[in-house]
């Protein structure tokens, strides 16, 4: 069982990521993306499946630029 971490990219920063949560159950994660997303002005988003840098993980695009994804360490 692995740790998640739920990260969040500015437009203004899209190369300085935040932190915003880590947690042992990536459904908590999702949950908790989606509040911040609403929070953000998208009620709609979906998170979808995407790979990074040779990582597989989740990331939810909100039409505001910023981007959430959920990356296993």
């Amino acid at each position: 069982m692995g740790i998640y971490s739920l990260v969040l990219a500015s437009p203004r920063q899209p190369n300085a990521p935040r932190l915003m949560a880590r947690h042992v159950d990536p459904s908590w994660l999702k949950q908790r993306g989606y509040e911040i997303a609403r929070s953000l002005g998208e009620a709609a988003a979906v998170w979808t499946a995407e790979a990074t840098a040779g990582r597989q993980g989740l990331a939810l695009h909100c039409r505001s630029g910023h981007a959430l994804t959920i990356e296993t360490e």
